[in-house]
């Protein structure tokens, strides 16, 4: 039986990056990358940032048996979206995030070689790029979550690698930590950064592990680390906030309801709105197999707000597919635009090829826009999904 198709936001058509000529196919959004299965190479941690001038600038790394290295490629839209052009690639470099100072353009991330914390700079919008600059030496591991601009400081939430042991659950020795710097120093220099102390989650939490840990400033202007919780359900994200740049208040390491934690997000503070906002793929139980993990539920992606990060409601379901083996909108990384969000997915979706290699083996990156996103609601078509 073929899977029935749910698309909502604008469906365009751009350039396209493969080897060979594919045709040109409805994915969602405007198509940014393709590569098809049969590559061996899939896309994965998109990144986006709103240049002065108002270009997008975005990168996204290759992962999978088709790769023989770490790289990370650029690209830029000086058109909102509507097409984009390759700037550069760039070695080495894994799990990375863009993020914006004055005009320099900074990505944040591993050395790919060694996961070693890097750091590496660009002074003319992404043409061209610094060496790695090594932060912190060690296995790491993150994503590409908001940095937190607050009181002259720089904020970024990563994660420490535990040592792999098979005979664990996954990510069970995943440390959370956040790093800040001032804003106003050399972010190429190591000296330059503070890190805060590491935390595991607590084995009385339901879950495998937590990751990709987003920074936020909380309602009281705490510091607080919000991180994906791999459990089951998929309502729930880690929580702590910190007692000083250096310090997490121990006493406050726990867990938050959270819809769609148990997939990668972002989360960030809206002033006009006054609320927090997040796009999560949502845990729709109408799609869901028996035991089946939300972590591997990627097919509906979601709009979620919360005035206080403690009591969430789901604003809007923005894309959906009924094909959940396949089909993934995942891993998204937005901005705020006006009254508009823009955001990235790393997307898995059928091509003339056939499918995706699966929902988590992406063969896309794809741009969208959700316009007007204060007032967004779930289309009818989507409705049967709320849970």
């Amino acid at each position: 039986m073929k899977h029935k198709i749910l698309i909502f936001l604008l469906a365009l058509s751009s350039n396209l990056f493969a080897q060979e000529p594919v045709k040109q196919q409805k994915v969602p959004g405007i198509q940014i990358v393709h590569s098809p299965k049969s590559s061996g190479k899939y896309l994965g941690s998109p990144s986006i940032i709103i240049l002065p001038n108002g270009d997008y600038l975005m990168s996204f790394d290759f992962f999978g048996p088709g790769c023989t290295s770490d790289i990370v490629q650029v690209y830029k839209s000086s058109d909102k979206g509507k097409t984009w052009s390759y700037l550069t690639e760039l070695q080495d470099t894994f799990w990375a995030g863009l993020f914006l100072v004055k005009n320099d353009v900074y990505l944040l991330g591993v050395r790919g070689s060694d996961r070693n914390l890097s750091i590496r700079k660009s002074t003319d919008f992404g043409k061209t790029w610094s060496a790695h600059s090594i932060l912190r030496e060690g296995r790491f591991h993150g994503s590409t979550t908001p940095v937190l601009f607050h009181n002259g400081r720089v904020y970024k939430g990563y994660d420490h690698l535990g040592i792999e042991d098979k005979k664990k659950k996954w990510m069970a020795d995943n440390k959370s930590f956040i790093m800040s710097a001032p804003e106003q120093s050399d972010l190429m220099d190591p000296k330059s950064w503070s890190y805060t102390n590491e935390i595991v989650k607590p084995a009385a939490i339901d879950g495998t592990g937590w990751l990709e840990t987003n920074v936020v400033l909380g309602k009281n202007g705490n510091i607080v680390g919000l991180t994906r919780l791999a459990n089951e359900s998929g309502y729930n994200a880690g929580y702590y906030s910190l007692k000083s740049d250096t310090e997490i208040d121990e006493n406050t390491v726990g867990r938050i309801p959270f819809i769609g934690g148990a997939t990668k997000f972002n989360v960030m503070w809206d002033a006009k709105t006054k609320r927090y906002w997040a796009l999560t793929n949502y845990p729709a139980e109408k799609l869901r197999a028996p035991k089946m993990r939300a972590g591997g539920m990627r097919s509906v992606l979601s709009l979620i707000s919360s005035k206080d990060l403690k009591s969430w409601k789901t604003n809007a379901i923005l894309l959906a597919s009924e094909n959940v083996k396949y089909h993934g909108f995942q891993y998204v990384d937005w901005q705020f635009e006006g009254k508009d969000i823009i955001f990235i997915s790393r997307t898995g979706f059928t091509d003339a090829f056939g499918e995706a290699d699966n929902a988590h083996n992406s063969n896309y990156m794809t741009f969208h826009r959700i316009k007007n996103y204060s007032k967004a609601k779930t289309p009818t078509e989507f409705k049967y999904l709320i849970n």
